[in-house]
């Protein structure tokens, strides 16, 4: 027994370490929950002060970049990345929407505008933003399902490196995980946003789960089977001695 419960908790951090998210410090969101669903009409407001409505973009698919303006790490690769990368796509406020958004609570206006300066982003078709409020705030990253935390002794957060695709409509349809990335795959997500077909990707979440679910069997064999084997083994020499 003592052997299966080892085997059990080697199994599990297996899977833990097998399907963290590549090159991210936090949780990748549940796209089995979130694919499809509409995002709240947040009140957001951009570095230039302006207040506008989220549902206000419908009509032209979104680029959804959840950033926070003091990262010193993962966002500014994530911002430089998706500058080189937009171009290939099209033109920000013509063909599409990108929004750097902030999930600091603490992001004043002074902090979205430098960001957006820094950045050199025009603040038009690319836009930083903020949530109006907290509730807001929530409100969306809870619907893109984009889970953070604070840590204390600094301003830094752990959190998923990810930019989510959303269509014409306000529904979420893909995913991009990173912080470096690829014109062909981000061509690909902003065609899928405005209603190309990828059986793949419609699929994606269950062809995973059963894989998942075949891994988990196929490791509790092996750890059961394992169990078994040792234990006969230990039998057999205390029956001899």
């Amino acid at each position: 027994m003592r052997h299966l419960s080892g085997g059990l908790l080697a199994l599990l951090l297996f899977f833990i370490t097998a399907f963290s998210q590549e090159g991210s410090t936090g949780i990748p969101p549940n796209e089995g929950k979130t694919l499809g669903r509409e995002l709240p009409d947040v009140l957001l407001v951009d570095s230039k002060g302006r207040e506008f409505n989220l549902h206000s973009l419908k009509g032209k698919p979104v680029v959804l970049s959840p950033i926070y303006t003091h990262c010193n790490s993962a966002c500014p690769i994530i911002t430089d990345s998706l500058k080189k990368v937009i171009p290939f796509l099209g033109k920000p406020g013509q063909d599409f929407w990108v929004l750097s958004f902030t999930f600091d609570p603490s992001d004043g206006q002074e902090d979205i505008r430098a960001f957006q300066e820094k950045y050199g982003l025009d603040g038009e078709g690319w836009k930083v933003v903020r949530a109006k409020t907290k509730e807001d705030l929530f409100r969306l990253v809870d619907a893109i399902d984009f889970r953070f935390m604070s840590i204390p002794e600094t301003k830094d957060f752990v959190h998923p490196n990810l930019v989510v695709f959303v269509s014409p409509d306000m529904k979420i349809k893909k995913y991009v995980y990173g912080v470096v990335f690829d014109k062909k795959e981000m061509a690909k997500a902003l065609q899928y946003s405005l209603g190309a077909k990828n059986f793949l990707e419609d699929f994606k979440s269950f062809l995973f789960f059963l894989g998942l679910v075949g891994l988990a069997f196929s490791g509790l064999y092996l750890v059961i089977t394992s169990a078994k084997i040792l234990h006969k083994r230990e039998a057999q020499k205390n029956f001899h001695s």
